[in-house]
Formats: C-alpha cells, structure tokens, sequence
C-alpha cells in the first residue's frame, strides 16, 4: 500500500484571529483558490463559525476549497498557520506600540500550536510582525525558515502603486524594494530599483520624477492615513497573505521581502527584518542580500538597532522562564 505523503493530502491554511486582518485574508484564500482547506479558529468561537459559514456559502461562485471554524488539532496538519490573532494600531500609535499588547497573544497562540503537533509554516501577521515573528520562532522551536514574518511585502506593494502612479508605469512593471522594520524606521532601496532593467535613478535623470524622501514617508504614513479614516488595515494585507502562501504551497521559489532572522547579511545578525528572500515549499529557502549604497546601508542598520533595542527590552521584563 502506497504511504501517504504531504503532497497527497489536501492542502491546507489555518487562520488564527478572526479579526478584520483575519476573515479578509481567508476570503481572499478562498477567492484565489490557493488552498483546499481552510480552518478559522478565534477566541470567539461563534464569530469564527460566522465568518466561516459566510465564506463557504461564496465558494460555489468562487474555488472548490471547504472551510470551517476549528481547533488547533485541526491546526496540526496544516501546511500554514497564518497568526493574525491581537489588537490593531490605534489613531497615533506607531507598531512597536503594540508590542506589549500582543506578545502575549503570539505566545500563546505558538504554544497551542506546538502542543498540538505543528510542524508546517508559520506566517506571522501580527504587529509589530518583526519582533512577534521571532518571538514565535524562538518559542516554537521551528527552523528559522518556517516562521516568517509578513514583513514589508506590504510596504513594498505600496511603494510601487505609488510609483506606478507617479511615474504613469503599471506597477507590476516595477521593481522596488522596502527592506528594514515593517514600520516607523523601514527604508527603501532606492539604489536597486529598476524599471525594464533600468535603474530608477538613471530613469529619473531622463525625466521628471517625484521626491524620494516624500514618496518613502508616504509608504511609512500609509497605514495611519488608512486607519485614521476607516479604523483598520485588511484588503492589501489580505492579499499579502495569499501571495506568500501561494508561493509556499506551490514551491514557486519567488522572492518576496518577508520578515527573516539576519545571520550576517548586511553585517546584522540576530535580528528579524526584511529584505528580499527566495520562498518556497520549505519557507525561506534563501536570503537576498542587496546592494545598498552607504546611506541606505546606514537606514538599515538604524532600523535593526531599533528592532534589537525592543527585543532586549522584551528580553529584561520577561519572566525567567521564558518570554
């Protein structure tokens, strides 16, 4: 008899937070057909059986995929558990805000993971999504490559719509990159981003083009502008999410700049940040590490100084058992 292997068994995704970051990612899940199945699992369990039902009742005009609100015993043979469980950010309030609202959240929702028998991919969704994203690695035990962080995949979407727009350029046809912090001190590398193999720089020295210092700090601001009007982040995170789990599942081996642990690159170790990495099946399967010019070398450095200066803080009010 034929041994059954991950690859016979249908796919599928856990959601953990049924919150707006949450229920949209599973609909957008459900719409690209990424998975064959999708648990919902929330504190509030009716809630997660609400959304779940609404979202089964779309696919027959949608992807054959079956959905329902679960445990983390259905978490267990997940390929993917997506963790967007906690608090958003409130009107003022920069990610690293959050922290010491959500490190709990994280830590719980890892332990329950593992204890139930998890061993696929965690995407960390949860801000601040650098800092949770390790604390979730170093709580799980998992490799580095399977705990990853959303990172500035997000960030960098934004920087080429607004691009796009500036430039009268389809996004897609951009490549340009937020590496750092998925926050206050991310930077852009403006050094390395192209058009048709074209440098933006030398592209800018042909015609008009907007002012980059304006253009990174509307990327920055993009997030409290959004929640500042309607309270919340969901569609282009959502679509974030499929993206990245679209390349996990299907072994596309693409380059997305998700939120990773630094062993040297860029002379930082021990910090997760962003910078483009190779995914795949296996998670992060290899880290990009891009040619920056001195200024934007310094950003980067800056920005995971704050991430190390958070993680001690983290680290000396923690209970000597752990986080």
């Amino acid at each position: 008899m034929k041994a059954t292997s991950a690859f016979d068994r249908p796919t599928r995704i856990v959601i953990i937070g049924c919150g707006h970051v949450g229920s949209t990612s599973a609909y957008a899940l459900m719409t690209g057909g990424v998975a064959r199945e999708i648990v919902l699992i929330d504190l509030d369990r009716q809630r997660a059986e609400g959304e779940a039902m609404d979202l089964q009742h779309a696919v027959p005009l949608a992807r054959p995929v079956r959905i329902w609100a679960g445990d983390y015993e259905d978490a267990a043979a997940a390929d993917i558990a997506v963790i967007a469980a906690g608090v958003g950010s409130r009107p003022g309030e920069s990610r690293l805000d959050l922290l010491g609202r959500n490190v709990h959240v994280a830590r719980d929702c890892v332990g329950q993971l593992m204890a139930a028998g998890f061993a696929g991919v965690v995407l960390m969704t949860t801000n601040p999504v650098d800092i949770l994203a390790q604390v979730a690695q170093e709580e799980s035990a998992l490799p580095v490559e399977r705990v990853i962080g959303s990172g500035t995949v997000l960030d960098s979407a934004r920087l080429r719509a607004m691009l796009g727009r500036e430039l009268n350029i389809e996004p897609r046809s951009i490549h340009a990159y937020i590496i750092g912090e998925h926050g206050d001190s991310e930077i852009a590398a403006w050094s390395c981003a192209s058009i048709a193999g074209v440098s933006l720089r030398e592209l800018c020295a042909q015609s008009s083009c907007p002012d980059f210092d304006e253009l990174l700090n509307r990327v920055r601001r993009a997030a409290p502008d959004i929640i500042e009007r309607k309270g919340y982040t969901s569609f282009a995170i959502a679509s974030c999410v499929t993206r990245i789990c679209e390349a996990i599942l299907r072994d596309e081996h693409t380059v997305l700049p998700v939120s990773t642990l630094m062993r040297g690159q860029y002379g930082i170790e021990g910090v997760y940040l962003s910078t483009p990495c190779i995914i795949g099946r296996a998670g992060v399967e290899r880290v990009i590490e891009l040619p920056l010019d001195a200024r934007e070398r310094a950003g980067l450095q800056a920005s995971a100084d704050i991430l190390r200066r958070t993680l001690d803080r983290l680290r000396s009010n923690a209970p000597a058992t752990g986080w």
